[in-house]
């Protein structure tokens, strides 16, 4: 069970840290989408960009609670 994390004696609640985490997987995954033709010509990337770190963000709570490590 995650409640805090201990970096260097400072706590970091866990939610930011996983928040953190789903944000640097979207930077990669945006930076790998914008290769692809597509990606480029939807009308608004910004939501798109959006939309992929809620769904980043809810697969990695969704992992952590199911091997038990968040809850």
């Amino acid at each position: 069970m995650i409640n805090d994390m201990n970096i260097g004696g400072v706590f970091f609640p866990g939610l930011l840290v996983i928040a953190v985490l789903a944000l640097v997987f979207t930077l990669l995954c945006v930076s790998l989408f914008s290769f692809n033709r597509f990606y480029l010509r939807l009308p608004y990337r910004p939501l798109m960009g959006f939309s992929i770190y809620i769904v980043t963000f809810s697969l990695f709570i969704q992992g952590l609670n199911a091997l038990g490590l968040f809850a």
